[in-house]
């Protein structure tokens, strides 16, 4: 999962970004188990000091990853609550964005590895659920409440909604990537299931006076 590293950013964001570009490398080498903090360290460099400092181990070395992917969704979520006046557009935008963000090989590196592992490792499937998905489906949600507040949509379960929404968004799609088996035309297959996401939802979320389509 490569992180941005940017020259105007503060010295210790830098270094931050340069450990988790070098830790998910090691990851998806090695798998959660065969991975140590000396391998990140001979990966880029870095001193066990400075690892620690920053994440505290392991364990924290590896949230710190699944909530950077996270954030990458997220940051296709901001200003949802103010502003949007074509509530059909912005769910077709937020479904984009984060079908891209999951879809990336980096991001789909990184469930294969939390299904590979998990039987072991419960936590971690627990701690990617509750970074990333939980994260989702809270974000939404709370687009969805302050859309219906405004009577943009009708009133609704909101955090239902979200949750169902997203995994229509996902559909196979994430399924087949997890299996090796991504289309020819991603890009395509993405923007089909977006299309159908919102189809299938609309009509159910639209005020009956709203003269969207």
């Amino acid at each position: 999962m490569t992180t941005t590293v940017e020259r105007n950013r503060p010295r210790g964001a830098i270094r931050r970004a340069q450990i988790l570009d070098g830790a998910i490398a090691v990851f998806l080498e090695y798998g959660y188990s065969g991975a140590t903090i000396d391998l990140v360290v001979a990966r880029i460099g870095a001193s066990k000091a400075t690892i620690y400092s920053f994440f505290g181990g392991k364990e924290g070395l590896f949230e710190a990853l699944v909530s950077e992917y996270a954030e990458r969704i997220l940051a296709g979520f901001a200003d949802l609550d103010g502003g949007i006046i074509d509530v059909r557009a912005a769910l077709k935008s937020i479904a984009q964005r984060y079908l891209e963000v999951l879809m990336a090989p980096d991001a789909v590196a990184l469930w294969r590895l939390i299904v590979a592992e998990g039987p072991r490792f419960p936590a971690l499937a627990k701690d990617l659920y509750r970074v990333s998905n939980e994260r989702f489906v809270a974000r939404l949600a709370q687009a969805l409440r302050s859309w219906s507040a405004r009577k943009r949509i009708r009133p609704l379960d909101a955090d239902h909604v979200a949750r169902q929404f997203l995994a229509v968004v996902r559909s196979d799609l994430h399924i087949l990537a997890l299996s090796g088996l991504l289309p020819d035309d991603l890009e395509t297959a993405i923007h089909k299931n977006v299309q159908e996401a919102v189809k299938t939802f609309w009509p159910a979320l639209r005020r009956k006076d709203d003269e969207q389509s």
